[in-house]
């Protein structure tokens, strides 16, 4: 390839700001660092770094040569001495006015500008990038922030919430760890991550150790749990399951009749007609008698029904039609708020509680996933091989079953056994790998395992109650459906 060629591949337009000021800093960047040959995120020169600090800062430098007035030729920029502003653009008022633009920003909004296109550009709207590219694309904006971190350079909102965004693309919880640790160590903060870690009560180790309660009364673990909320039931698996059946012979009975059916019509009416009787009566029986005694308020001769104690199997309590009810709610219920009000409750429990895990449906399998990954020790998250950790992550996994159980009677949109199947997987692969996860100290203790349970619940609900003002805000977030991670921790942060 010969060298006007190498200069016509360097000639791009400019459509957005964010792309310009990309092309702008790299480019200053292989100026200031003297290099010889275009610079792309795979090839750099050895002893050299895109965000290497010099004598002087690369905006500056730029500003002292445009001042001076160099206009240098593209072959010249080859040569890596010309100014960075002709490879942008083959137009001079345009190089000048792109120039001018970008260096009439102060050096923190330069910094800013660049962070946040290298996220939205590279990662965030590029919907074609896999994990595996975007985490190795995120290694140039964590660079960035840390030398900000170093400068003392303030990051702005905006920054932030694409950094998170973008550690959430690589689906990767130790690059997750690393970006909210360094954006928590900037100058703008991130004031409630982690915020509550320190405010919940781990689990006491002995029945009869008095501690400290939320109420700021001293309980034993046996009085806390005891007056502590269970978790609540869920056999959503035969109710579903129940439902299909259900549905399924009223379909087949239907179905006698569109085929005309002649010899069994009738039965299958009778039975369709059955079934849907006791269903009436199972779940509104109270509502039959309310009606019955208010359609004879004035007659002197009135028709009781039985007392629902003297029916049959038990009829008018719901319990003989619950399951195929509860089932039927659960395939036909689609309710947006509902979903939205779970999924703010695991992701506030989350970030307030230090974990870097931001799924807005936790479950099982994520929750160990990260605690195997925590011990490895060649990443930035902290052991949670632990009481303190377990703990954590329980409470993450139940405060969707809180925020709905404060609310519904009936669990759909998240599911209690995600608990259960968290602990339960732990100890598997102890099992299967002994001494490598020392923290699972209730293994073979039925009754420590349900105590260890039972207290996160009552520690998830405590976290809910006290703000839940700001789940709230949260939900409303999210209710709109467009909602990104970076958008939540903007309104978790007051931003």
């Amino acid at each position: 390839m010969n060298m006007d060629s190498q200069i016509a591949r360097r000639r791009v337009a400019i459509c957005t700001p964010s792309v310009a000021t990309l092309l702008l800093f790299s480019m200053q960047a292989c100026l200031t660092n003297g290099w010889t040959t275009p610079h792309t995120h795979q090839a750099k020169r050895p002893n050299s770094h895109l965000y290497q600090s010099s004598p002087k800062e690369p905006f500056q430098r730029q500003q002292e040569d445009t001042a001076a007035g160099q206009s240098m030729s593209s072959d010249n920029v080859i040569n890596g001495n010309a100014s960075f502003s002709s490879i942008i653009t083959s137009a001079d008022s345009s190089k000048s006015q792109l120039f001018s633009a970008f260096s009439a920003l102060d050096l923190n909004d330069q910094y800013d500008a660049v962070l946040t296109g290298l996220c939205a550009n590279k990662i965030l709207d590029n919907v074609s990038v896999s994990a595996s590219e975007a985490l190795e694309i995120m290694s140039d904006p964590l660079q960035l922030l840390q030398e900000m971190n170093q400068k003392k350079i303030r990051a702005s909102p905006r920054s932030l919430m694409a950094m998170i965004d973008s550690a959430v693309k690589t689906q990767d919880a130790s690059c997750m760890q690393k970006v909210l640790t360094l954006a928590r160590r900037n100058s703008a903060g991130l004031d409630q991550y982690a915020s509550l870690q320190t405010e919940i009560q781990l689990l006491p180790s002995s029945l009869t150790q008095r501690v400290k309660c939320a109420d700021g009364s001293f309980k034993t673990r046996s009085e806390r749990l005891e007056q502590a909320a269970s978790i609540p039931d869920d056999d959503r698996e035969q109710e579903i399951l129940s439902a299909f059946i259900f549905a399924g012979l009223c379909g087949a009975c239907i179905l006698t009749d569109v085929l005309s059916m002649e010899s069994v019509a009738p039965f299958a009416n009778v039975a369709l007609g059955s079934a849907l009787a006791v269903g009436a009566i199972d779940n509104f029986y109270d509502l039959f008698q309310g009606i019955l005694k208010f359609a004879q308020k004035d007659n002197d001769n009135k028709m009781n029904l039985p007392d629902k104690a003297d029916l049959p199997l038990g009829l008018g309590s719901g319990k003989l039609t619950g399951k195929v009810v509860g089932g039927l709610q659960r395939l036909l219920t689609v309710d947006a708020e509902r979903e939205s009000q779970c999924e703010a409750a695991a992701l506030y429990a989350a970030y307030h509680l230090g974990l870097a895990c931001f799924a807005f449906r936790p479950n099982a399998l994520e929750g160990s996933a990260l605690v195997i990954e925590s011990t490895r020790g060649n990443n930035e998250i902290d052991s949670l091989d632990n009481s303190a950790g377990y703990l954590k992550l329980l409470i993450w996994l139940l405060a969707p079953v809180c925020a709905e159980s404060m609310k519904h009677s009936q669990l759909i949109m998240s599911n209690p056994k995600e608990a259960t199947s968290f602990l339960d997987r732990l100890e598997k692969y102890e099992t299967d790998n002994p001494g490598s996860l020392p923290g699972v100290w209730w293994q073979g203790e039925e009754k420590e395992r349900d105590d260890l349970l039972a207290w996160a619940y009552a520690e998830a609900e405590y976290m809910l109650r006290q703000n839940r003002g700001a789940v709230e805000e949260v939900a409303r977030c999210l209710t709109g459906g467009a909602a990104t991670v970076g958008d939540c921790v903007a309104v978790m942060e007051r931003w």
